[in-house]
Order: C-alpha cells, then structure tokens, then sequence
C-alpha cells in the first residue's frame, strides 16, 4: 500500500497518514512491519546508559553523544519502517548499541553521521512527532524525570535489577542537576517512545483506526520546542520537523 502523505515523489509503503484535527499536522497509522526488521524492535531502544554518576565535563559530553546517536538511531530504523525495508549497511549499525566503548572507537565514529542522513531524509511529519513529543516531556516537569529514567534504563534491557536502577537514578540526577542536558535526554525518550508506538500499532491495528483516529501521535500534540531548548546536534531536526 502505498503512502497518503505529502512527501514528494517518494512513497513510503510503511505507513499512511492522514490530515488531524490540529491544523498543519498529520496522524500516522504504521502498516505491517517486515519480520526482520520487527526482529530489531528491542534492540534498537538499547543503549549503555551510564550506571555511575560524575559530573565532569568528559562525562557530561559522553551523555550528550549518547543522547545523539540513540536519537539518530531510533529515528533511522522508523525510516526502515516507513519505508518498509533497510539495506545491509543500516541494519549492521541499527545493530552498533551506543555506549562508552562504542563511543570511544574510532571504528565506529561514522556510524552516528550514516544514522543522521537517514533521519534527515524522513518525512517531516514523522520527525515533527518526535520534536513535538520531547517538547511536552521539558514542559511538564512534574514526573519528567522518572517517566523518562525509567523509560529509557527499561530499554536498555539492563544485565540486572541492580543494574537497572543504577542508571535509573543516574539519569533522573542528570535531569534534575544538569539542566542543559534535558533537552537531549528528552529526544533520546521521545525516539525510543515512538519505535515503542509504532510497533505496538503495527502488531495490533495495522493501518486501522480503532481508537478513534488518533494513530500513534497525539491530537492534539504538543508545541515544537524552542532550539535553546534542544542540543545544537538537534537543530537539523527542528528544520526538518518544520518542513
């Protein structure tokens, strides 16, 4: 089936969307998700989130890599899944888990810029739910920081109970004690949210509409965050969500 959505000449078989009642906006309804890349679905949201808090600045630039590539990464499979297939070269790094280590290897610097292009290259609708998403989760402050810790350390698929609250309360004190790092931990969990969503949908109502028209985003949905809000590694994002 091919895409309703207004995304030039490509078409998107993964997916169809339709106008909202939100003026501008569209709701998306995920169809069938190929085994293979179904078979991605949990590994894709993991990542080695830090299990020790530190504060230096070494620290706090691993954080915001981490932020970034699990950003990138989690956006660059729901471009496998609109477009209902992935080449062997993004699967291999869909598969890279971000991480100290990961981070460190100079092997794998250029997987975050391959991951980037594919982000870019989704249909805005789809990258301006995920802005507008983390831009709600950095408005309402009141269980930001546990909805989002416990969100992003249950997807890392944590060795342990230990291990998961380790980085559950690492990332809920970097929330609270490093504010120039929320907006990048906000897209991380939006990312991850959304793959979380999209698959849920596709297993259960492909391209139906049981719940009323809603699809995988919100209708309303929140506003678009302000760039000073966001990391700098997240501009191209904002103008790819603003079309």
């Amino acid at each position: 089936m091919s895409s309703e959505n207004p995304t030039g000449a490509r078409q998107w078989p993964g997916y169809r969307s339709k106008p909202s009642h939100d003026p501008g906006q569209s709701l998306v309804f995920p169809g069938p998700v190929p085994a293979e890349l179904r078979a991605l679905g949990q590994e894709v949201r993991a990542a080695d989130w830090p299990v020790r808090l530190a504060f230096r600045a070494s620290r706090m630039a691993l954080l915001d890599a981490l932020c970034r590539w699990q950003t990138l990464r989690a956006l660059a499979y729901v471009h496998a899944l609109a477009a209902g297939t992935a080449d062997a070269r993004l699967l291999e790094d869909l598969r890279v888990v971000p991480g100290a280590e990961t981070a460190a290897d100079p092997a794998l610097s250029e997987v975050p810029g391959r991951l980037e292009r594919y982000a870019l290259a989704l249909p805005p609708d789809l990258v301006d739910a995920v802005v507008r998403e983390a831009g709600g989760l950095l408005a309402d402050n009141r269980f930001t920081a546990s909805v989002l810790a416990a969100g992003l350390s249950a997807d890392s698929r944590p060795a342990d109970t230990d291990e998961a609250v380790s980085r559950a309360v690492v990332l809920t004190s970097y929330w609270y004690e490093t504010p120039e790092q929320r907006g990048a931990l906000a897209l991380a969990w939006s990312a991850n949210l959304f793959v979380r969503s999209w698959l849920w949908w596709s297993a259960s109502f492909t391209y139906g509409d049981p719940a009323g028209g809603i699809g995988i985003t919100a209708d309303p949905r929140p506003a678009r965050p302000a760039a000073a809000a966001l990391p700098a590694w997240a501009v191209a994002l904002l103008e790819r969500a603003s079309g």
